[in-house]
């Protein structure tokens, strides 16, 4: 799809140029809901994830930057998730 810009007053019309339209970013970051991301991770149950978020603050995973909230809704980068929790794990005695 081509768009013909507007030429200045006083330009002929031939210098009118067509441009393309400007593409837009392709988003980089996946982000998934509690639901979504316990379906993804077999070994993570909604449960679980759901009291990650709600200790959220106390635990470290707002400052991994793995929660967007977007009004109530809160969404969760798998990504930085599954790093936190690797380096959040708990070890065997």
């Amino acid at each position: 799809m081509q768009t013909v810009t507007e030429a200045p007053k006083g330009t002929p019309p031939d210098a009118r140029k067509a441009s393309a339209p400007v593409p837009l970013p392709v988003p980089t970051r996946v982000v998934l809901t509690v639901k979504q991301l316990a379906e993804q991770q077999p070994g993570l149950t909604e449960g679980g994830i759901r009291w990650d978020l709600f200790n959220r603050d106390k635990n470290g995973l707002v400052a991994a930057g793995a929660i967007l909230r977007r009004g109530r809704k809160i969404l969760i980068d798998p990504a930085r998730y599954l790093d936190w929790l690797n380096e959040n794990r708990e070890r065997a005695a």
